[in-house]
């Protein structure tokens, strides 16, 4: 149920990009803002101090009729990359310039070298750099692939950033160099380095010609046939504004782009890369060059041709060069030494380089606030609530608070057992996705009476009679609880292969697997709003479930009350993932944005939300968290039991009782 709902959104999502253009002329307005928003998704926005390239070069070639320049430069202060520039011995004025991005091959530089070696020999500049994590650069392409660090999508994080900003800076010092011609600039690569090509091709319009190869498709053909498992995470970007990448070829038109393709490819299907032409070709033609778009495909296995590396090449000789001499030269395999290639003489970067840790600070994030009063907090609730709402909630159809109806639903009686009536809400918190809610209404309890909602452990066996959420203690004489099997949990329980699978694909749709948790869960509190009987509702979580209890109350501002158990501390270190969130704050800070309901730890306190309380205390009310043994021991801490305590979330942080 979890993919087929997936393979669904991501259908809709392809469907609907570049399906209907603006006029020419709107397109055109909208341009500068739709590229500010591809390079915030990439973390780029704003762009890093350009900062002292400190370009070394360490060695050269000479060829005879070539010369081979073995270089590192630092896009980032003590971050170097590594490359080899190739370029003709003897030239007359300035030539044109290609930056070359690698694949995967973990050779890098040299794997590829027969490709930057052609242009060299034939009349360009061509600069090939080393990925981070292959060949002589530090750091790491596989977070969440391999290493299990979700915190990436929190950040807002993708590797894929840190290679468009080495590409930019790349450009920055061809530019620089006597024997490049300002203004005929292009990028490509393969596989990887096709990624990298249509994501700097499409954040930096310097680049006049943009060649990728073996890396297009679609979002729905990545999650349709599953290819996303087979992807690093610098194919994506963090998908807040709900892109696909049909969009990035709409930010490169009108520049020449020619799109090679293999139809034998396991991780690019040819339905999607035709379909992504065809899409762009739209934009093409309005624009009056459609002869600056094409495809030229291969029957071959993922990898180039020698159709498409001919094609390649007249295709830069044409659109970059300038020229219509046929181009009949291959590549040839008259290969050099890795050792011979190396910038550095160990093939290691020096162990002070930064590269490393990139992802620790590639992203600029906040520091705790500065609270020093209610004036200040309420300012800085406005500005970061509609940060959240931006940049993490973007994609979430958050359910309409009441009065609006309940979304449709059906219910059955579950009989009775001891202090309490049991009931099943089914309902869809998404078209195709449903959800069981079980609640557990208290016989001699208050009338109306509260309710404590939690979702449902992804560890928990049963959800029989509420169970499975932490709540089958809650004192019947005070409230009832129910519990929401969240998807991924009870009835739509994954197995670890395919969570993986879900955690990677969801957020190239702008979700992520605990936000789609949480709006399963505030769509179930609407549905139980709609019972007559129930009061205020109390949203509950312990651990890592703890992070989707506080984001669906800030969410939903008729949440009267929060209450955690052992709640997990940060989004760092492997989750849980929310798009964007630790760019407006980590879970102790974002909680305090509840302020001022109430806040009650089940247990004790875990020392990190000691900042949370002293927040609640400088705006006046540090009675309003507090802790409880056990939660059995928990009671309503505002609203005497039958009220309905709320607000509006346009109220901002205000009290109504």
């Amino acid at each position: 149920m979890i993919y087929k709902t997936l393979v669904r959104t991501a259908e809709q999502l392809s469907s609907r990009c570049a399906f209907e253009l603006p006029p020419i002329e709107v397109w055109k307005k909208q341009l500068p803002e739709r590229r500010r928003q591809w390079r915030e998704m990439l973390g780029l926005d704003p762009l890093p101090p350009r900062t002292d390239l400190k370009p070394t070069v360490t060695g050269a070639l000479d060829r005879g009729h070539y010369v081979v320049e073995k270089l590192h430069f630092q896009p980032l202060p003590d971050c170097r990359v590594t490359a080899n520039l190739y370029r003709p011995k003897h030239t007359q004025g300035r030539l044109p310039a290609v930056i070359y991005v690698c694949g995967h091959a973990q050779r890098a530089k040299c794997w590829y070298q027969p490709h930057p070696r052609w242009f060299g020999e034939h009349g360009y500049v061509c600069m090939i750099l080393d990925a981070i994590q292959i060949g002589e650069c530090g750091g790491f392409h596989h977070g969440t692939y391999s290493k299990g660090w979700w915190h990436w999508y929190s950040q807002g994080y993708s590797p894929a950033g840190v290679e468009v900003w080495a590409a930019m800076r790349a450009a920055d010092y061809l530019q620089q160099r006597d024997d490049v011609a300002p203004g005929k600039l292009g990028i490509t690569g393969n596989s990887g380095g096709g990624t990298i090509s249509w994501f700097t091709g499409a954040a930096d319009p310097r680049f006049t010609c943009v060649v990728p190869s073996c890396q297009t498709g679609n979002m729905y053909q990545h999650v349709r046939d599953r290819t996303v498992d087979g992807h690093c995470d610098c194919t994506y970007w963090v998908n807040t504004y709900g892109w696909d990448f049909p969009d990035l070829a709409c930010l490169i038109a009108p520049r020449p782009l020619l799109v090679a393709a293999a139809t034998e490819d396991t991780l690019f299907r040819p339905y999607a890369f035709r379909d992504l032409v065809h899409r762009a070709r739209q934009l093409y033609i309005q624009c009056g060059c459609e002869d600056k778009l094409a495809l030229c495909e291969a029957v071959t296995q993922h990898g180039y041709s020698p159709k498409t590396r001919l094609g390649i090449f007249r295709w830069f000789g044409k659109h970059l060069k300038g020229s219509d001499q046929a181009v009949t030269e291959d590549i040839t395999d008259k290969n050099e030494k890795d050792e011979d290639l190396a910038v550095y003489k160990t093939m290691k970067p020096p162990a002070r380089d930064r590269l490393k840790e990139v992802d620790r600070f590639f992203i600029p994030l906040p520091g705790p606030p500065q609270v020093n009063g209610r004036a200040a907090w309420r300012r800085h609730w406005a500005k970061a609530m509609a940060q959240l709402l931006c940049q993490t909630f973007r994609q979430t159809s958050v359910p309409a608070p009441a009065p609006a109806p309940a979304p449709a639903f059906s219910s059955r009686r579950q009989g009775q057992g001891g202090t309490h009536l049991y009931r099943t809400y089914e309902f869809e918190s998404e078209p195709g996705m449903l959800i069981r809610t079980h609640l557990a209404i208290p016989i001699h309890g208050p009338r109306p009476y509260p309710v404590v909602v939690g979702p449902m452990s992804p560890e928990a066996r049963s959800s029989f009679c509420g169970g499975g959420a932490g709540l089958e203690g809650v004192n019947p004489e005070v409230a009832g609880y129910a519990c929401v099997e969240v998807r991924g949990t009870g009835s739509t329980s994954i197995g670890p292969g395919l969570e993986w699978t879900v955690r990677r694909a969801m957020p190239i749709l702008g979700q992520t697997l605990y936000e789609r948790r949480m709006l399963d869960l505030l769509t179930a509190i609407q549905v139980l709003r709609a019972e007559t009987n129930v009061g205020d509702v109390v949203v509950f979580g312990r651990g890592y479930d703890a992070a989707i209890a506080i984001y669906a109350a800030l969410l939903d501002p008729g949440i009267a009350e929060i209450a955690l158990q052992d709640p997990v501390t940060t989004h760092w270190n492997g989750g849980p993932e929310f798009l964007n969130v630790l760019r407006t704050g980590d879970l102790p800070h974002n909680l305090a944005l509840a302020f001022p309901r109430p806040i009650t730890f089940i247990g004790a306190m875990p020392e990190a939300y000691a900042w949370t309380k002293a927040c609640y205390a400088t705006c006046g009310m540090p009675e309003r968290v507090r802790t409880v043994e056990t939660i059995g021991r928990w009671k309503p801490s505002l609203a005497k039991s039958g009220s309905r305590l709320g607000r509006k979330a346009a109220d901002g942080p205000v009290i109504t009782a």
